[in-house]
């Protein structure tokens, strides 16, 4: 969601926001709404929504941006715009805090995830998934067609031939 800066709003050419007045309460209103809507509809058409924000903290992402101009290898990915971002690092936090507050659902929830080590954060996601995929008690594999099923040695001596 494009709320810090404001401006940024307007690269998303929504035809009736033209100025910075234009972005009210009530657009962001609509917005969370919209997205709660979406994701609704995809979880009823059986899709499992799991939302991660890993949550980095500002000295961590102080080291990142370091190293990206200390190491050469890693100088690609540094940009300026990263430190213009950064000056506004208190007012992300409260519109993710917003964000994470008004869309989270018990069909699309938000996991919060400490993303200083990145080998805890990835144990974590990955503990997550497992999780809430083992609550999935109606997925099955697919069933084989009779027909292949009756042919499986016929298959298997097939491609035991090969060399």
């Amino acid at each position: 969601m494009t709320r810090v800066p404001p401006e940024y709003i307007f690269e998303e050419t929504i035809p009736w926001i033209e100025k910075a007045e234009d972005i009210t309460t009530q657009f962001w209103e609509n917005r969370f709404e919209q997205i709660i809507n979406f994701e609704k509809h995809i979880q009823q058409n059986g899709t499992v929504i799991l939302k991660f924000y890993l949550h980095l903290s500002r000295e961590e992402q102080r080291k990142w941006l370091l190293r990206r101009l200390d190491e050469p290898k890693h100088n690609w990915r540094f940009s300026p715009g990263d430190l213009k971002e950064r000056s506004h690092w208190e007012e992300y936090q409260i519109y993710y805090e917003q964000a994470i507050n008004r869309i989270s659902e018990p069909n699309a929830p938000w996991y919060i995830i400490p993303a200083d080590n990145k080998e805890t954060t990835r144990v974590l996601v990955a503990k997550t998934i497992l999780e809430e995929m083992n609550k999935l008690t109606d997925i099955k594999n697919p069933e084989l067609d009779d027909k292949v099923k009756e042919n499986m040695d016929f298959y298997r001596a097939q491609l035991k031939e090969e060399k």
